[in-house]
């Protein structure tokens, strides 16, 4: 593949991923129970296809010629997809963590991770563990902008949270950062303010 082709196949990848915004705004307008009432069924829809595609060449075909197949990465087309990774990593943020971390820590993932690859893309010249640095200062900077424009995030407690998430962000662990980015840094926000 070109060049140019993954670069559209990044960008198209983060553009479903900012489209996952509706689930932090869904939650600030409703409730768990609400939000959780749609992601848990189409968590459980979701994944029963991420594993039949892995099983069934037809549906794996399917899938690749007409639905995310057009996005995946790689090491996707062997393990489970970064989006069920997200989803459920979604769904244990709202259930463990108060309305407002949770929201916060799927923030970070959604928003703070896209402007770190397109920074990484176009800008990043120092690899650190297989990123780049300007990608995760940007996904700091826009961490710390979150935490400043979202309204009942303690500060501090936020701080704490976008360095949290910044650094799993960076650090080469082999579990998915779709998983790790909210769940570490929410649970860090939470006992951040005991």
């Amino acid at each position: 593949m070109s060049p140019i082709r993954l670069e559209g196949i990044e960008i198209r990848r983060k553009i479903i991923h900012l489209a996952t915004l509706i689930i932090p705004i869904g939650y600030s307008l409703t409730s768990k129970e609400i939000v959780l009432s749609f992601l848990i069924p189409f968590f459980i829809f979701y994944l029963s296809i991420d594993v039949l595609r892995k099983f069934h060449q037809g549906l794996a075909s399917i899938f690749k010629k007409y639905f995310l197949g057009r996005v995946l990465r790689e090491k996707e087309a062997s393990s489970f997809m970064g989006s069920t990774y997200f989803l459920f990593s979604a769904i244990l943020a709202i259930i463990l963590f108060p309305k407002d971390i949770a929201i916060v820590s799927i923030l970070f993932l959604i928003i703070s991770d896209t402007i770190a690859a397109f920074v990484g893309k176009l800008f990043g010249k120092i690899s650190i563990f297989g990123k780049t640095l300007e990608g995760s200062i940007a996904f700091f900077v826009a961490s710390l902008f979150i935490i400043l424009v979202y309204p009942n995030i303690n500060i501090f407690q936020g701080l704490i949270g976008a360095v949290s998430a910044t650094i799993i962000e960076i650090l080469p662990i082999k579990l998915d950062d779709n998983l790790t980015i909210p769940l570490v840094s929410g649970a860090i926000m939470l006992f951040a303010v005991g």
